[in-house]
């Protein structure tokens, strides 16, 4: 899968950049010893785990063998083991604080993300993903996203044709949606960005596959969706916090974006400590 390479690829600059064969304070306490150890990662509070990934480019990379005791997608207890770890004593210590820092975000996005699609329920409206991510850090979060149960909007700027507002400051809004419709891929669909009744009313009529309701008041939005039901499909977006959700789903949208499961969150507390010497 292409997105494991992207997170081995991560995990690798992750460790260059922690500087883990350098470790002076493991180098300096084991005094060029080298004893086996077992350890074991814990979670400190509930939440969804995401990870599998990150613990195979650790074990590809450093010299450890990794027994998960969890799945992607898992809901996790605070005081649970998710993952055991055998090898030598120096790269348990060196490795610890690189591996926590990945597992923990990417079991915080799955964790929030849980929340998003839950808050949803029971209503068919699907929980997206943006491209408001971490620069380097995508694949990890797109694909913690996954396991919280979202699904993804857009993974790059390959991946769909999404005509914005400064699109349309160039374009007008007839023009430019004439023009994907012409050259588009059929891999790809159509969809617009609309902030206002009239923007809607215009792309209506020109037959985009989506249209995203980008920071509509809620009379205007119920008004958008009652006019756009049953033509196309319907993203909502702006500013989407929890206590929305549910409002939003039974308004009958079919998506609902949102930008803050990867831009604004908080990892999942993870501890590791070591068993044996």
């Amino acid at each position: 899968m292409v997105w494991n390479a992207e997170i081995e690829d991560l995990v690798r600059r992750t460790l260059v950049e922690d500087c883990v064969h350098e470790d002076v304070t493991t180098q300096a306490v084991l005094a060029g010893t080298a004893p086996s150890v077992r350890a074991v990662v814990r979670t400190r509070e509930p939440g969804v785990f995401s990870g599998e990934a990150i613990l195979s480019a650790f074990t590809a990379v450093a010299d450890l063998s990794c027994e998960p005791l969890v799945v992607d997608g898992a809901k996790v207890e605070a005081g649970q083991e998710l993952l055991r770890l055998f090898g030598e004593a120096s790269a348990c210590l060196a490795l610890e604080r690189s591996l926590l820092n990945l597992l923990a975000l990417a079991s915080g996005i799955a964790t929030k993300t849980r929340a998003f699609v839950e808050a949803a329920a029971p209503y068919p409206t699907q929980i997206l993903a943006t491209r408001k991510t971490l620069p380097g850090l995508r694949a990890l979060q797109l694909s913690a996203v996954k396991h919280g149960g979202g699904r993804v909007h857009r993974r790059d700027l390959s991946d769909g044709i999404l005509i914005k507002d400064n699109h349309l400051l160039i374009c007008d809004l007839e023009q430019a949606l004439l023009r994907a419709k012409s050259v588009r891929s059929p891999l790809h669909r159509v969809e617009i960005e609309v902030d206002t009744l009239a923007q809607l009313q215009l792309a209506l009529e020109l037959k985009p596959d989506i249209v995203m309701l980008d920071n509509f008041c809620d009379g205007d939005r119920r008004t958008a969706v009652d006019l756009a039901k049953g033509k196309v499909l319907i993203e909502v977006s702006g500013g989407v916090q929890l206590k929305d959700v549910p409002a939003l789903a039974a308004l009958g949208v079919d998506f609902i974006s949102v930008g803050a499961l990867t831009h604004t969150v908080t990892g999942l507390d993870l501890t590791m400590e070591i068993l044996q010497s």
